[in-house]
This record gives C-alpha cells, structure tokens and sequence, in this order.
C-alpha cells in the first residue's frame, strides 16, 4: 500500500517539475482519496473518468463552433483542402490508436506510469504539450502489434 502511494507522490512531484497541471491534479486526487482510504470511489472513477474526460475535451475542441467562430460554409470549404482531408483520415486513425490504448491499458495497466513519464519528459526536455496517457497507449499498442 505504501508503494501505491510512494508511486502517485511521485507522480504528483513530476507534474510539479514538469508543470503539468492534470498530472498534478490527478496524482494529488488519487494520494487524498487514498489516504483518506475513501477506496469504494476508485471503482466509480474507473467506470466514469475516461469517458467524462472524453466529454470535457469534446466540449472544448466543439466550443468554436457554438460560438459562431467557426460556420458550416468554413467546414465545408475546408474538409474539401488537403488539411480538411488530411485532418479528417487523422481523425480516424486517433480513434483507432485510442482504441488500441484502451485496450493495452486494461490488460497490461503497469504501462500507464511508464506513458506517463514518457509525457513529462517529452514535456521537460522536449518542450512539448501535454497529453493524455490514452493516445500514448494506443500508439504503443500498435507499435507492439508491429514489432510481434
């Protein structure tokens, strides 16, 4: 027990270093919930956190389009470019690798921390953007597949 919470301490310390504000607030949610040993709500965020956090991205990456920021006619002008081609055969590869991720993390969950450095690093030291461990997952399975 003590391990888990060693694990999501560092964690929580790696998303201070690397200012990764979910990170952060992840890890420090997950070390309160169990320190409070408030375990009966683990299940609860298993069944329901992806698919909220799914929503939540949704909600955002659509937010253009409620505002009138983007309209139909830029949409239709736009799938008719290369990027607008290109953007929507991405987007169907994305769902395909989440949903490779999701299944390499439910069979082999011991990966989502190693992803999960993975990010901070390329955060840190690359300068990148942070992402979700479900994409990395979904890109590593099919990586895996590849490899076999």
């Amino acid at each position: 027990m003590a391990q888990i919470n060693l694990v999501l301490f560092i964690l929580l310390i790696l998303g201070i270093i690397s200012k990764n504000n979910s990170l952060i607030i992840s890890s420090l949610l997950l070390l309160s919930l169990r320190i409070l040993k408030l375990d009966n709500i683990f299940p609860i965020i298993d069944r329901y956190s992806i698919k909220l956090g799914i929503i939540l991205i949704m909600l955002g990456v659509l937010n253009p389009v409620a505002t009138g920021e983007v309209d139909l006619l830029e949409i239709v002008e736009t799938i008719k470019s290369p990027i607008g081609i290109i953007s929507v055969i991405m987007g169907v590869l994305v769902t395909q690798f989440t949903k490779e991720g999701l299944s390499l993390m439910s069979t082999s969950p011991e990966v989502i921390p190693n992803l999960v450095a993975g990010i901070i690093i390329g955060i840190a030291f690359f300068k990148g953007m942070p992402s979700g461990p479900l994409i990395a997952s979904g890109i590593t399975a099919v990586l895996i597949k590849l490899f076999k």
